[in-house]
């Protein structure tokens, strides 16, 4: 279950324009180094999780694992999405911090044990 001010959070992202899904957009995205933040699915396919880790990490973008796909895609008001990027660094400090407070630690960029730091936020 995603908690009330992650899924607050990112529905002002997505209202606000500043959130993209799907796997074809999330990719563009993080290639063009337009993305601040990325979240990925639990249920995502270890394929799916494997190519978008790898992905952010060369980006430098944090990137977290929470939620189903059926979850993350209610949040933000579509069908079942595996990832979400953040556009925008603003959205993006303010669902870090929530998720810090949840005791979520990323899975590449600031704070994680990959060697990998993140200068995007």
């Amino acid at each position: 279950m995603i908690p009330a001010s992650l899924q607050t959070l990112l529905g002002l992202c997505q209202r606000a324009g500043k959130a993209i899904s799907g796997e074809f957009a999330v990719e563009q995205a993080l290639r063009r180094r337009k993305a601040d933040l990325l979240i990925l699915a639990e249920d995502a396919s270890e394929n799916t999780q494997e190519r978008f880790i790898n992905l952010a990490q060369r980006s430098g973008v944090p990137c977290y694992r929470f939620g189903t796909r059926d979850e993350l895609g209610a949040v933000i008001g579509k069908g079942h999405r595996a990832t979400i990027a953040v556009q925008s660094r603003d959205f993006a400090k303010g669902i870090v911090s929530a998720l810090t407070k949840e005791g979520l630690a990323p899975l590449t960029g600031r704070g994680c044990s990959c060697g990998t730091e993140s200068p995007r936020i």
